[in-house]
């Protein structure tokens, strides 16, 4: 099989390495390899990073599941993926006019946020 020559762009500091993965190498393994390889990368906890494949459209763009391989995903060479945080701030305004900020992480789905802000209201 043919190595994946894919950009990694880590957003927090804007540094942008070309890498070498295998096709069927999981998402969670290639995160954890960014890790290893590139010393911007890391901070925090890994947990709280993923892979992001991003679109020209802003709104089009998809958080990588950590249990699917690469190749899943049919990325080419030269496709840009970002390492980046999931989790993010978001503020939401109460009925009451109360302010409420909540963790929310970017990589879950609608249903899924709208689960985790409820249970924390």
């Amino acid at each position: 099989m043919v190595a994946l020559s894919l950009k990694i762009c880590v957003r927090q500091c804007n540094v942008v390495k070309t890498m070498q993965f295998e096709p069927s190498t999981a998402v969670y393994d290639a995160c954890r390899i960014i890790r290893e390889r590139v010393p911007e990368a890391q901070t925090g906890q890994a947990s709280d990073y993923g892979l992001f494949l991003s679109d020209e459209d802003p709104r089009k763009g998809i958080w990588l599941e950590s249990g699917r391989t690469l190749d899943y995903y049919m990325l080419r060479n030269g496709d840009i993926l970002e390492y980046k945080k999931k989790q993010r701030p978001q503020k939401i305004k109460m009925l009451d006019g109360a302010v409420k900020t909540i963790m929310v992480d970017d990589s879950k789905t609608v249903g899924e946020l709208l689960v985790t802000i409820c249970s924390r209201i």
